[in-house]
């Protein structure tokens, strides 16, 4: 609880900064808050001795899920202050959303009651949707938004009315009420609940908006769609299945496994096709999703590390894979294939780390990404699915192409000699992140055992 009341004044005392005359301290205070709040949720620092009158749980994989929810968005921060050339306001507006924001997904990640679900949904979707508009003099943007919002409130009320089937079923919002049994109308709400958290985390075939929005939001926001918001979604999702999945019937089950799969399949042929690399990540993370989902086949609580793991491994790449495409944007005016022909000549050091957040996104050795794919095949493989990873195995090396058809291009020479850099601070952040994706798949046991 201490952790959300902190969030809570941090965020709000960022947006009044902006009407006055400190906007300087608008970042460093913010990013002093996330300090003070992974301290508290580490040490286990607590305002009382229950979360909202034990609606919430932050313990064991929850408090893992919070931590990378957090620890995501001090990465983030700093780069918002790239929105200062825009006018220093929009700063102090943006960080205090995005503050705002992490509430949400703490509360999907430690719900057991199923309003706490909701409240945190809402809360994450309001503060993106404002996010995906923040370029409010581009058409795009403001397309991205309306589009976010219009499906975005069809996911929720989707979920509502899987928490009404539940409640209807059971007679309580709480999934930690034990074995409720089997019904027909019981398991409608577990596939309802399932859909709304599938539009978050972009499974198909809940996936339509993620290419449009991703593309027409702020980049740096749109990392955190593809970071804070996945990883928010896939942790209600574990809370979801941790709790009922006991209940659930085996064709709901059968249902999770075509999903992966067709998100794997879906994702990796749209991928293929486009020359947007904003779109091409989009697709990718319908990739990723599917194979995060495959970890919650034959599920047990004491493989959650899998998941974390995997989520680990997709979050270091994506924010490098991101948030290199802004400056390359800012640079070139387009976030086309074409723009990052010749990268290597002209910033060497943030074409290098791309590289080796693609190929972790692709799977290849000696990085996060391959090690996250090994367990989960292996998981599944140990689980009898065998089918499913060799399909998943064949369309992993598929996606390797449209991966290295981007570093192809940022090492291919080009006529283009201007050379820039960018600031020290972002090309730390770049730098550890990469360290870490590295030792995480050089290294992969020291992770593991964080996570468990």
């Amino acid at each position: 609880m201490l952790s959300i009341v902190i969030l809570t004044v941090v965020a709000t005392v960022v947006l009044y900064l902006g009407f006055t005359q400190y906007k300087n301290v608008i970042i460093p205070f913010a990013v002093t808050g996330i300090v003070l709040v992974l301290f508290c949720l580490l040490t286990n620092q607590s305002l009382w001795n229950n979360w909202f009158m034990n609606m919430m749980d932050i313990q064991g994989s929850s408090k893992i899920f919070s931590v990378l929810i957090v620890g995501t968005t001090g990465c983030l921060l700093p780069f918002i202050n790239l929105f200062r050339q825009r006018g220093a306001e929009e700063v102090a507006d943006f960080t205090g959303i995005l503050l705002y924001a992490i509430i949400g997904g703490m509360m999907m990640v430690s719900y057991s009651d199923l309003m706490v679900l909701f409240l945190g949904v809402e809360i994450l979707s309001i503060a993106m949707y404002i996010l995906a508009g923040a370029s409010r003099k581009r058409v795009a943007s403001n397309e991205a938004s309306m589009k976010y919002f219009l499906l975005g409130s069809f996911a929720s009320a989707i979920l509502l009315y899987g928490i009404a089937l539940y409640y209807t079923s059971t007679g309580s919002f709480r999934l930690d009420i034990g074995n409720s049994g089997q019904s027909a109308l019981l398991n409608l709400s577990y596939l309802l609940l399932f859909a709304g958290l599938s539009f978050k985390i972009a499974l198909v075939p809940f996936h339509f908006w993620a290419p449009d929005v991703y593309q027409g939001t702020p980049t740096i926001f749109t990392a955190t769609m593809a970071t804070v918001v996945k990883i928010s979604a896939v942790g209600a999702l574990y809370q979801f299945i941790r709790y009922c999945g006991v209940n659930m019937s085996d064709w709901l089950f059968w249902l999770i496994s075509l999903t992966a799969i067709a998100s794997i399949l879906i994702g990796n042929i749209m991928a293929v096709t486009q020359h947007s690399v904003k779109r091409l990540l989009a697709y990718s993370g319908i990739v990723q999703a599917g194979f995060i989902i495959i970890s919650f086949l034959n599920f047990d609580p004491k493989d959650s590390w899998i998941i974390l793991y995997y989520l680990v491994a997709y979050t270091l790449a994506s924010l490098v894979t991101f948030l290199g495409t802004h400056f390359i944007e800012e640079v070139s005016g387009t976030d086309d294939h074409s723009a990052f022909k010749g990268l290597y000549y002209n910033n060497p050091f943030l074409a290098v780390v791309m590289s080796v957040a693609l190929i972790s996104l692709g799977g290849g050795p000696l990085t996060a990404g391959f090690m996250a794919k090994f367990f989960v095949l292996s998981h599944a493989a140990t689980a009898g699915n065998m089918a499913l990873v060799v399909l998943a195995l064949i369309l992993a090396v598929i996606s390797l192409y449209y991966y290295f058809r981007i570093i192809n291009a940022m090492f291919s020479r080009t006529n283009d000699t201007r050379n820039w850099e960018i600031h020290w601070t972002y090309r730390g952040i770049f730098a550890i992140l990469s360290l870490v994706t590295l030792a995480a798949g050089i290294a992969p046991y020291w992770l593991v055992n964080l996570l468990k």
